[in-house]
């Protein structure tokens, strides 16, 4: 399943962290990116309220926008967005969204100048800490003042107050691939549509001839909050789940 016969393991070095991202995030999306689009076309009516909430001539950034899904949500507001597959890229620039190739640790625009960010199930994909702060510090440096975004992550948690999302399958068994050696942080392989059993994670993706492994992290309660915390300029507005997603949505302050 994995392009390396070793076993993968959490990152210890920033070299790591960017190898195993590479790996396991943007060569996959790349060699996946029409399958994936496939499956992703309808867009999240909370997601759809934020940039509803924009006034009319707003400047929005798609942080990992995908496929384009939530570019062309409204047509009085300029929706602009970046991401680091260049086949989804592609496909965004067939349906005449505008688009830029961006990591999204070090996007290439000026400080303060959108109105709006939207990072959608992007964050996950990152494999440290430290890495998940540069990401988020990033999205407040090109917000105006005053200006919100909304991130949203996979949460660890997929049952909240006794209701499962319909991310996990009914009376579906949880089964490893592999337990995760304590000695070593080796990275199991998930079972999908299955409680998460640890916070970092592969998740197989089905190809027409083989299956390939993306990285996850995904989130506790108040990880995020917890992050965003070290950041000054950030006003939490608001943190909710939504089907197995922790949400927040933030302010930059002067």
């Amino acid at each position: 399943m994995s392009s390396s016969s070793r076993p993968l393991t959490l990152p210890k070095s920033e070299l790591d962290a960017c190898q195993l991202e590479q790996e396991h995030v943007h060569k996959v999306y790349n060699e996946i990116a029409h399958n994936f689009s496939n499956t992703r076309y309808k867009p999240w009516p909370r997601v759809v309220d934020f940039l509803c909430s924009f006034s009319n001539g707003s400047l929005i950034l798609d942080v990992g926008c995908g496929n384009g899904k939530y570019m062309n949500i409204r047509n009085d507001i300029m929706m602009i967005g970046c991401d680091r597959s260049e086949g989804l890229l592609k496909i965004c620039r067939d349906r005449y969204f505008e688009v830029f190739l961006s990591d999204c640790m070090n996007i290439p625009v000026p400080t303060n100048m959108f109105d709006g960010v939207i990072c959608i199930a992007v964050l996950h994909h990152i494999s440290t800490e430290a890495r998940r702060l540069l990401a988020l510090k990033e999205i407040v440096r090109i917000l105006k003042p005053g200006g919100q975004a909304l991130v949203t992550v996979w949460a660890k948690e997929q049952e909240i107050d006794n209701k499962k999302s319909t991310y996990i399958t009914k009376n579906a068994k949880t089964c490893p691939i592999h337990t995760k050696n304590e000695t070593t942080n080796e990275l199991i392989i998930h079972t999908p549509r299955t409680e998460f059993q640890q916070p970092d994670c592969l998740v197989p993706w089905a190809k027409p001839t083989e299956k390939v492994l993306r990285y996850y992290h995904v989130f506790i309660k108040n990880e995020l909050e917890h992050i965003l915390n070290h950041i000054s300029q950030v006003k939490i507005i608001n943190s909710y789940n939504d089907d197995g997603n922790w949400c927040i949505i933030f302010m930059k302050i002067a």
